[in-house]
């Protein structure tokens, strides 16, 4: 029963960071839309990976908002800092807690596997249906 408890937690602790990341991303949308571009793209590419990977992706995020916040600094331009710092402490976040996090929901319906399907046909020809209709 504590398995429940912790997946929430997880869950609310990743929603959080997504939505630091991506309000960091949108500040610097508007204040140097090239870097915010490539700042929201690397959130949305994470958020559909599994945990390794958007480990992985986390530190170039972090990277990209290393390089906005000295951008900020150099340009003495506010909301290119605030936007950075945001999107830097969601990115070490999320590259530091990363694995932790459960893997994206898979929508719609799996696909059978090749031995499954096979078996589903002999089954349904035992039962004197026809599995191609």
């Amino acid at each position: 029963m504590t398995a429940a408890p912790r997946d929430r937690s997880r869950r609310r602790e990743l929603t959080a960071v997504l939505g630091a990341a991506v309000g960091g991303g949108l500040l610097l949308l508007v204040a140097e839309p090239v870097v915010g571009l490539v700042a929201l793209a690397g959130v949305g590419a994470a958020a559909m990976l599994q945990p390794r990977p958007r480990a992985v992706l986390a530190v170039v995020v972090l990277l990209v908002a290393a390089a906005a916040l000295w951008l900020g600094v150099d340009h003495a331009d506010p909301l290119l800092l605030v936007g950075a710092a945001f999107l830097g402490l969601a990115a070490a976040t999320a590259a530091v807690r990363s694995r932790r996090w459960p893997p994206p929901r898979r929508g719609g319906r799996s696909h059978p596997t090749e031995e499954s399907s096979a078996r589903d046909t002999w089954d349904a020809l035992d039962r004197g249906e026809d599995p191609t209709a």
